[in-house]
């Protein structure tokens, strides 16, 4: 009797350890702090799939940023025009996609801190020897990502704007003469421009100096957790560090 009951008593405590056990769990879990992050995962070096695994420059700044805040990140991929409304519909809590800080955006959302700097640059067909600054673009076609500020820009100079999923279908139309112009990011033009291989050249001045952060809805609950990391990172040289990684040079300011 006393041997079963022993049994009996180790068999309540073991049960009562596996039980706590799995509170714990359930509680860490629960505590868990998670971060859904959208990204386009098809624009170099910012935002890419190398042997299938997610990388870039935001995508490096992303993880420390939430590394040094506590957070968990799930990122998912998606067009670039679908960045936008789904941030509205809160399927993903941030955007981090070189999102150029703007007013007409600001009304709407916040930004973290910029962590880039940088500018725009008009890329033609290697053949086009006509067009070298905005005003050049009145009256030709040029191509754009659908929902980029590229195209905005593009109809203030008196272009007429053709939209594409991505910047490889802007290229490849531009070397094909369907396009006559196109914009992208000076840092762009500088690292991946020449990897692709597209018979194009860019053209004239950096134009439309701008800055990019974190998109995310008014009263995010992240903001001033990603400000930190932002500052701590800008303080101990992270920041400029990544970008000598992707660039050769800090593009945090």
């Amino acid at each position: 009797m006393k041997h079963g009951l022993k049994l009996a008593v180790a068999a309540l405590s073991t049960a009562g350890v596996l039980a706590a056990c799995g509170a714990s769990n359930e509680e860490a879990n629960k505590d868990e702090k998670i971060v859904t992050v959208g990204t386009e995962a098809t624009y170099p070096p910012f935002t890419y799939k190398e042997k299938g695994k997610l990388t870039g420059y935001d995508i490096d700044v992303m993880n420390e940023v939430a590394k040094r805040a506590g957070y968990k990140v799930e990122y998912k991929a998606m067009d670039f025009k679908g960045l936008i409304p789904a941030l509205d519909s809160k399927r993903i809590d941030v955007i981090a996609n070189q999102m150029g800080i703007t007013d007409e955006r600001k009304e709407k959302y916040v930004f973290s801190d910029a962590y880039t700097v940088s500018g725009s640059t008009i890329i033609v067909n290697n053949k086009t020897n006509d067009i070298k600054t905005l005003d050049d673009l009145k009256g030709k076609t040029v191509g754009s990502t659908q929902g980029s500020l590229y195209a905005k820009t593009a109809e203030e100079a008196g272009a007429k704007v053709k939209y594409y999923k991505g910047a490889n279908q802007v290229l490849k139309d531009l070397e094909a003469g369907r396009v006559d112009a196109a914009m992208n990011d000076r840092l762009f033009v500088l690292t991946e421009l020449k990897k692709a291989g597209y018979k194009v050249k860019a053209v004239g001045e950096t134009f439309d100096k701008n800055e990019s952060g974190l998109m995310m809805a008014k009263n995010s609950k992240y903001t001033e957790d990603f400000n930190k990391a932002l500052a701590e990172m800008q303080e101990d040289g992270t920041l400029a560090d990544l970008g000598k990684k992707y660039f050769n040079e800090d593009i945090s300011k």
